[in-house]
C-alpha cells in the first residue's frame, strides 16, 4: 500500500475540510450581524423596506463571495510526492495516483520533448483534470530553469571516449555519464571530437551535444591556426 503518498491527500483532504468548516463558520456569523444590524437600525415606516431590500442584497452578495472561496477551496487536487528523477518510475506513480491513464504514452512524451532529463523530486499539487502535458511541465519546471545555461568546457588533446564523457557530466550535460559513453563508442565519435573549447547552451539532447562535439569547435587564443591549403601552381604559357 502507497501510505507515503495517501497520508498526504488524507493530510490535505482534512485541512480542506476545516477550511471549507471555518467559511461556513464565517458565512453564519456574517448573516447573524448582519441581521442583528438590521433590527437595530429600524427606523420610520417609510424607510423600512428600502433597508430591508439592501441590507438583504448586501447579505446576498456576501453569501455569494465566500460560496465562491468554498467552492474553490472544495476542489479535488493531489499532493503529489516525487523522490525520483527517473521517468518511468514517476509515470508508474501518476498512473496510481490517477493523474494519468497511460504510462507508456507519458514516458514517449516525456522522452521525445526531453523534459525526461529535468524531472525535480519534490512534493506538487495537481488539481484534478490536469493534462500529462501540463503535469510533465510543472514537474519539469524548476529542473529545466536550473539548466537553462552557456557552458564552456576544454577537450584536451588526445582524450579519450572516457576523458570527453567525464568532461561533460562534470558539467550536468548529461544526465548518465556511462549512456553518454556508450554513444561515443557506438558513433565511434572519438576521432571527430577536435580538441579545443565548445560553447555548449544548455539544456539539449545528449544526442544534439554529441553532434556539437563531433561538428563544431571555437579556437581559443593559443589553439593551432589551421593549416593552410596548398596553392595551386599556374600553368606556364
Amino acid at each position: 500500500m502507497n501510505f507515503n503518498g495517501r497520508f498526504p491527500n488524507m493530510l490535505v483532504k482534512l485541512l480542506r475540510f476545516v477550511a471549507i468548516v471555518l467559511v461556513i463558520l464565517v458565512l453564519l456569523f456574517i448573516v447573524k450581524w448582519r441581521m442583528n444590524h438590521l433590527f437595530s437600525m429600524m427606523t420610520p415606516e417609510e424607510k423600512k423596506d428600502t433597508s430591508i431590500t439592501e441590507e438583504i442584497k448586501s447579505s446576498k452578495d456576501q453569501i455569494d463571495k465566500i460560496s465562491n472561496v468554498a467552492k474553490d477551496a472544495s476542489k479535488e487536487s493531489t499532493l503529489l510526492k516525487i523522490e525520483t528523477a527517473d521517468v518511468a518510475q514517476v509515470a508508474e506513480q501518476l498512473k496510481k495516483e490517477g493523474l494519468i491513464r497511460d504510462t507508456d504514452a507519458f514516458i514517449k512524451m516525456a522522452t521525445q520533448s526531453g523534459l525526461a532529463d529535468y524531472i525535480t523530486p519534490g512534493s506538487y499539487e495537481i488539481p484534478e483534470g490536469t493534462s500529462p502535458e501540463t503535469i510533465l511541465k510543472k514537474l519539469s519546471e524548476t529542473g529545466l530553469q536550473k539548466a537553462t545555461r552557456t557552458v564552456h568546457i576544454e577537450i584536451p588533446e588526445h582524450a579519450n571516449d572516457e576523458m570527453i564523457a567525464s568532461i561533460v557530466a562534470k558539467e550536468d550535460l548529461v544526465q548518465d555519464e556511462y549512456t553518454f559513453l556508450q554513444m561515443i563508442r557506438e558513433q565511434s565519435a572519438v576521432p571527430k571530437i577536435k580538441p579545443g573549447g565548445y560553447q555548449i547552451h544548455a539544456p539539449l539532447p545528449a544526442q544534439d551535444l554529441l553532434d556539437i562535439l563531433t561538428q563544431y569547435n571555437t579556437n581559443q587564443p593559443g589553439d593551432p591556426a589551421p593549416a593552410e591549403q596548398p596553392q595551386q601552381e599556374q600553368p606556364q604559357q
